[in-house]
């Protein structure tokens, strides 16, 4: 599974402090659309912007592109 783009952002790339917020939020995680981060795109099957920036995997229904 790609990173969460928010998670990542909220950490300001410290490796440590976002394997710390992964699991503090574990419980009520980022949603998709902040997962596929602020330049995701439409998923054309779920039609969400949730098409991970960097991945191309669409963090609500799992296609990939």
């Amino acid at each position: 599974m790609p990173s969460c783009e928010k998670c990542w952002e909220d950490a300001w790339g410290n490796a440590e402090r976002y394997r710390e917020l992964i699991e503090e939020r574990k419980d009520n995680p980022c949603t998709p659309e902040e997962q596929a981060g602020k330049d995701a795109t439409e998923c054309p099957k779920c039609g969400r912007k949730t098409v991970h920036q960097y991945a191309k995997i669409c963090m609500a229904c799992g296609s990939k592109y």
